[in-house]
């Protein structure tokens, strides 16, 4: 499933467009997949990963002819992929933390000096369904040189160096910090991440319910976890999300399934090890809820915790999935 896998966004975004950002339309997707070199048997293992993950229903898929319907979480996650990629300050941390691990793992491989913009030829140059401009990888090597991430050659027509290779610093920040350049140089400056308004975890636990701070979500299960320095701020955003649900005006059962896929995100962040997939539907399914409350909710107040519900989320989660 890899290789298919990795055009998830693309294939996404592209069903989205073929369907005007509606869930009624049951697009065939051959012509996508032929386009990426995807044959059929990876078309559907495409749109079968897609439909596990919450986005597309393959109903009316024939034989040789695999189709995709958006879902209402489908289409909240895509709306909010362009969101992400339209804020330059999101695109530049990414490209920064990608171009690094890229450096390290050219180190691994033994390439000597490589040549930065081939970064831009690699999977790690992929964020949110989009590919890093030329522009954008000379500015984040330039900035990783300047913290003494990276070293290279420069030349006076580009931004950056040219050919370069991650110093000891670098090294560090890719294996002990999964490429993170922000939460590691906040950590040298000696204030690493920290959770000031969210729980504070310690130990570990499977498959915990959460409920902090809200009285009237009905969970009496008393946690305590860690979680990862990186999964810190998406803990506190569901938290948060958790905290204000009595401010959305939901039924019941609307509030009921929120929680559950809340509680599925913070289940997951607890393991040694989250599998992005868990994380990207339970953050989908989230986004599927918040989304017609931010347009749609007749109180400006549920509307407006809605939003900030999902700019929390997507703040939080840009180096982490």
């Amino acid at each position: 499933m890899g290789d298919a896998a990795a055009f998830r966004d693309q294939l996404m975004d592209w069903v989205y467009d073929r369907a005007i950002g509606t869930s009624t339309e049951n697009v065939p997707i051959m012509e996508f997949a032929e386009s990426v070199g995807l044959d059929l048997d990876g078309a559907y293992t495409l749109l079968w990963y897609c439909r596990d993950e919450g986005l597309l229903r393959d109903k009316g898929s024939g034989m040789g002819n695999p189709c995709g319907i958006l879902t209402a979480y489908g289409i909240a996650d895509v709306r909010e992929r362009r969101r992400l990629r339209a804020d330059p300050a999101l695109r530049a941390r990414a490209c920064r933390s990608g171009l690094l691990n890229w450096f390290y793992r050219q180190r691994v491989a033994q390439v000597h000096m490589p040549i930065t913009e081939e970064f831009g030829k690699d999977d790690g140059s992929l964020w949110e369904g989009a590919r890093f401009t030329d522009v954008e990888i000379q500015d984040a090597a330039e900035y990783l040189s300047a913290k003494g991430l990276i070293r290279g050659i420069e030349v006076a027509e580009l931004r950056g160096p040219v050919r370069a290779e991650i110093t000891a610093d670098g090294i560090d920040c890719a294996t002990d910090w999964e490429g993170n350049v922000a939460d590691y140089l906040r950590d040298q400056k000696g204030y690493g991440p920290t959770i000031n308004h969210g729980p504070v975890f310690h130990g570990a636990s499977q498959g915990g319910q959460f409920a902090w701070g809200n009285r009237d979500v009905t969970q009496q299960q008393s946690i305590a976890q860690q979680v990862t320095p990186e999964f810190q701020p998406l803990a506190e955003a569901v938290v948060t999300i958790l905290r204000q649900l009595p401010g959305y005006g939901l039924t019941p059962r609307d509030q009921q399934d929120i929680e559950a896929a809340a509680n599925e995100v913070l289940a997951e962040v607890q393991q040694e090890q989250p599998e992005p997939g868990k994380l990207r539907r339970g953050v989908a399914m989230l986004r599927g809820f918040l989304f017609p409350i931010a347009k749609e909710a007749a109180a400006e107040e549920a509307r407006q915790l809605a939003q900030q519900g999902l700019d929390q989320i997507s703040a939080s989660i840009g180096s982490v999935l």
